[in-house]
């Protein structure tokens, strides 16, 4: 939102290496601009690739763990997986023509370095524009390094009308015009104008923090401050960079400008990831010298000043300092010795946030509760790492994660990340610890980890009856239904999930649960071949949620409902079913909704001998499943059901064309999969397997036909006497090339082409 200002040799030599080469890391210190170059690099061939650009932003990221989670949100994947999450990635960006920006790498540099080589290697389309304090430090990557804005030299007269030779004289003028309406830079001030530049070393953060303080000081005098109090710093370490002690010396500065009160918030709000809201600053930082007024003038402040941002998200404020801020505030903070307060306090409101997301999940504010939840990741993972490092919290953790099951679902790797963290440390027993064991066992029945769910239930059923907790020994029964349906035990599902709906109605659960209990008594009754019951509790499910404005679970209970009607045979009422629960799904970024209707979809067109359309939504539904877990949850009677449509497609359509119709349908994104579906439009054109005949190299032909005789890597490599590693890299040519994204495709490529 601020001009742009010199680097036009930068963009042009950034430009050149990338399109040179496939991964080019922007280098140098906080606060030089690296990420502004980069995106405006990005925004400059964003017509290059026609997949588009991604912005990953890893400032606000310290867990390691969550690095590939973060690329997927950026992505818009929405979900991953119990499987290597990379895949998953890795799955969506093979045969994509993207340019990601990995910004602010130097956190988790290795990390970062092992996932980009990863990526590289699997995507032959992608690019990668890194910035990072140093470079990833891995084969075929290109390092440019930025440096500050051209001063001029000390020594050198700076004459009228030259400032504009001068990058940095021309963005101190800019942001000193933006702070002081009708600024300019004269004759009279521009040797002031010039030292200041130089003593800032060009520094772009540097510069834009020393113009705003032209609202209270002259130029005269600005440049006289910043004169004495860097060359004080600089003297006074002579280990540390010089352009790091000038960026400090900046910062100390402009810190020292504020006011008491403003200076003791800056410091407290650092203890925020992310951004926050004023109702989260009042609560964890008022108090002991500030109170709720002062953190209102004092917001005002700092952002006058340019040390915190203001954001406007869907009608509502938010604040954020910028992260080289952030890291000096922290500094300050732990100077103070008042982190585990600011800590403590952080915990507190974030456990609130999910007592009060919990309370008004079931109802007509559902979509604003998930929209803030997802606003506030970065600080529900920093509050999750605090109860994990911190002596007494972990109950605080369990308490966070283990209510939000209905958080999890829109999130399951991220919900087994922190609940598989938490129990191993926790050993319990606590009503939070047996309710955050069901709430596992519900991730991982979804993931289709069975056994894991299974254990971790009885586990919770265990405790809870031995603490006597009748609310969770309702939830752990049922949940422990749920991997017993799944898993084709359909009478134990029935019995364990009737158990948990009477004690539920005993003890007046919340809606929330009693619906979700509700779709999987349903489910389970279909695949018990009793489709009048199941219809019973898809409509006690509905009911429930329409009496209470809720449409999340009203999706499910729609989607029961036209799995029912398929179940009987009323195809066309199916059909609109289906319809009408994805159009819900739109509201809510549900993967796995999507998904369990793509695939009802793709099993109705078959039905209606529409093989094309079928093979298409199968290839739909498929792409999602392989960001979850394993497909149809691992369900043996979902499976029937998707085997006996993809049959009756191939039987009509004949293997090239389904494989081909197939493809198509993986290969689009989830919001082009949505229009087809509820548009009615014709499926695309599918591209004759008969085209790709002569495309693959001989070797590759011969690998293709090792792998769809169902041998792995390993097996291939003994068999042509070639390295396990030259096989995978001959497979991802295959698949590249053909299109596809999974082994399955090639196997039935090589039989249509035998055909």
């Amino acid at each position: 939102m601020t001009t742009f200002v010199g680097r036009r040799e930068e963009l042009s030599h950034t430009r050149q290496l990338l399109a040179e080469n496939r991964l080019v890391t922007l280098t140098g210190l906080g606060g030089v601009g690296k990420t502004r170059l980069a995106l405006r690099t990005a925004t400059q061939v964003q017509r290059s690739f026609r997949d588009g650009v991604r912005i990953v932003e890893l400032a606000a990221l310290r867990e390691p763990r969550l690095l590939a989670q973060t690329v997927v949100d950026s992505l818009r994947l929405t979900e991953v997986s119990a499987r290597d999450s990379v895949e998953a990635i890795e799955d969506y960006l093979r045969s994509r023509h993207v340019l990601l920006v990995l910004d602010n790498c130097e956190q988790l540099l290795a990390e970062t370095a092992r996932l980009g080589v990863r990526l590289l290697q699997s995507a032959p389309h992608l690019r990668i524009i890194a910035t990072s304090r140093q470079a990833l430090g891995v084969p075929g990557e290109r390092v440019l390094s930025v440096s500050p804005l051209p001063v001029p030299a000390p020594d050198e007269p700076v004459a009228a009308g030259s400032d504009q030779r001068y990058a940095a004289l021309v963005l101190f003028a800019d942001r000193a015009a933006t702070a002081v309406p009708g600024f300019e830079v004269s004759p009279t001030n521009l040797p002031e104008v010039a030292r200041i530049c130089q003593q800032l070393e060009g520094i772009p953060l540097a510069i834009e923090l020393a113009a705003v303080r032209l609202k209270v000081l002259s130029v005269s005098d600005l440049a006289d401050r910043l004169d004495r109090r860097l060359q004080l710093l600089t003297e006074g370490s002579r280990i540390t960079p010089a352009r790091h002690q000038t960026l400090r010396a900046t910062i100390d500065w402009s810190f020292d400008l504020c006011s008491p009160s403003e200076q003791l918030l800056w410091t407290r709000v650092a203890v925020f990831a992310g951004s926050f809201d004023l109702a989260a600053a009042t609560a964890v930082c008022s108090g002991d010298g500030l109170d709720q007024n002062s953190i209102l003038n004092g917001l005002s402040g700092l952002i006058d000043q340019s040390i915190i941002a203001r954001e406007d998200r869907d009608g509502h404020v938010r604040f954020r300092l910028l992260e080289t801020l952030r890291e000096y505030g922290q500094d300050k903070l732990r100077d103070s010795h008042a982190v585990p307060t600011l800590r403590d306090r952080h915990l507190s409101w974030f456990a609130a946030l999910m007592d009060s997301a919990v309370e008004d999940w079931f109802g007509p504010t559902e979509e604003d509760v998930f929209a803030r939840l997802r606003q506030e990741q970065p600080n529900l993972r920093a509050a999750f790492e605090y109860c994990l490092t911190e002596s007494g919290k972990l109950s605080s953790g369990l308490r966070i994660a283990g209510p939000a099951w209905f958080l999890w679902a829109f999130s399951l790797a991220e919900g087994r990340h922190w609940l598989d963290r938490l129990l191993a440390v926790e050993s319990g027993p606590s009503q939070e610890h047996a309710w955050a064991l069901a709430t596992r066992g519900f991730v991982t029945a979804l993931q289709g980890d069975h056994a894991v769910a299974a254990v971790s239930l009885e586990d919770c059923l265990v405790e809870a009856t031995d603490l006597g907790d009748e609310l969770t020994v309702a939830y752990g029964r049922h949940i422990r239904g749920m991997p017993a349906y799944l898993a084709g035990d359909g009478e134990f599902g029935v019995q364990a999930m009737t158990e948990a709906l009477a004690r539920y109605t005993g003890l007046g659960a919340p809606a929330g649960l009693v619906s979700n209990l509700r779709i999987g008594l349903g489910l389970a009754y279909i695949f018990l071949e009793q489709p009048e019951v199941a219809l019973e509790h898809f409509e006690s499910s509905r009911t429930l949620s329409e009496s209470h404005g809720e449409r999340w679970m009203l999706s499910y209970a729609i989607y029961g409902r036209a799995f029912v009607d398929f179940a009987q045979g009323h195809l066309e009422p199916a059909e609109r079913g289906v319809r009408d629960a994805l159009r819900l799904y739109q509201v809510f970024p549900d993967s796995l909704g999507r998904a369990m209707a793509l695939d009802l979809y793709a099993w109705v067109c078959a039905d209606n001998h529409e093989p094309e359309r079928a093979a298409f939504f199968l290839g739909c539904a498929q792409r999602l499943w392989s960001s979850l877990g394993q497909q149809l949850f691992g369900s043996r009677s979902w499976q029937v059901h998707r085997e006996r449509c993809e049959e009756s497609a191939r039987r009509d359509a004949g293997n090239r064309l389904f494989d081909s119709s197939f493809e198509r349908g993986a290969g689009l994104p989830p919001e082009e999969v949505l229009a087809y579906a509820l548009e009615g439009r014709s499926v695309p054109a599918p591209v004759a397997p008969s085209s790709q005949r002569d495309i693959l190299t001989p070797r590759e032909t011969e690998v293709a036909g090792l792998v769809s005789e169902g041998l792995s890597n390993r097996e291939i490599a003994e068999r042509l006497v070639i390295s396990p590693r030259t096989v995978a890299t001959h497979v991802e040519n295959v698949l590249v090339k053909l299109g596809f994204t999974s082994r399955t495709s090639i196997a039935a490529w090589i039989t249509a082409r035998k055909a």
